[in-house]
């Protein structure tokens, strides 16, 4: 499953950066988030599961020395990758709604160098967050169990602020009254955000309470399949986010059926040259 997920993830991930690259309707600081999320489930998929792969194929066949190296990397970057996409997820939600609160101040005050700064400090901070499963990993369960409900606890205040916040513009305006074009845009980018949310949720639920179990009752050898269990799902996440993409935004949409188009007409021109060339090939030989 996670060869599958892994390939998934990098394939899908790359059309999602090339996308996002060309589209021109997003906001650049939003555009922004959007391409360090994809980045990181890029990672996950091309890194962490083909060494998670590894690793677990190292377990079944008793080869201990790829097993430490390929355990050790792949959770030290899996934690970093993963730390990035939640942590960024988290961002993403404040982000919406200070679109909302801020009106024609946001992009005032919302700039790609502030987005930057705290994308830059997002990855730093994943980073050092992971290296502590080597220095410490008392710590590092700590972090994990405390830091990763907070995020979720924030978004899904954020994104309650959020629709209290539309549900009252619509009273005040009143029923009748059409929203404009970036009020739809709008509405539908939080929507679009929701679900990604929704879907990191559903994935890291697995890992979390594998993480609250070991806390409370101290590592099992049993717990060692809720374990995998729980990675999987959360590595998983990074080939269902571009899948969220595609089927929410629609300019990113048309953008990776247009890009799948061509791909698909150069390799039906390629496969056709060739036929042609192999069919001369064979006519030119002798009878």
């Amino acid at each position: 499953m996670n060869v599958l997920f892994s390939f998934v993830a990098v394939f899908a991930n790359i059309l999602i950066l090339y996308a996002l690259y060309k589209a021109s309707s997003l906001h650049s600081s939003s555009k922004a988030m959007l391409c360090s999320l994809a980045l990181s489930d890029l990672a996950v998929g091309a890194i962490v599961q083909p060494l998670f792969v590894a690793y677990r194929w190292a377990h079944i066949n008793g080869n201990l020395s790829k097993l430490c190296t390929a355990g050790i990397v792949s959770h030290i970057e899996g934690s970093h990758f993963s730390a990035v996409s939640f942590l960024t997820m988290t961002a993403i939600s404040l982000d919406r709604l200070l679109a909302l609160l801020l009106r024609l101040r946001y992009h005032s005050i919302v700039t790609l160098k502030r987005v930057f700064i705290l994308l830059l400090l997002i990855w730093i901070g994943g980073g050092l967050w992971a290296s502590l499963w080597i220095t410490n990993q008392w710590i590092y369960a700590l972090i994990s169990i405390v830091l990763i409900p907070i995020c979720f606890l924030i978004s899904l205040f954020l994104y309650i602020k959020i629709y209290l916040c539309l549900r009252r513009q619509v009273v005040q305006l009143g029923t009748h009254t059409q929203p404009s074009p970036s009020q739809i845009r709008y509405r539908k980018s939080v929507i679009s955000m929701f679900y990604l949310f929704c879907a990191f949720t559903l994935t890291y639920l697995p890992y979390l309470s594998h993480k609250i179990l070991v806390g409370i009752l101290g590592w099992r050898t049993s717990m060692s399949t809720l374990f995998s269990f729980g990675l999987t799902f959360v590595y998983g996440n990074s080939s269902l986010n571009p899948i969220i993409y595609c089927w929410r935004r629609t300019e990113v949409k048309l953008l990776v059926i247009g890009i799948l188009g061509a791909a698909k007409a150069a390799i039906w021109s390629a496969s056709n040259n060739l036929m042609q060339a192999l069919t001369k090939r064979v006519e030119d030989l002798p009878t």
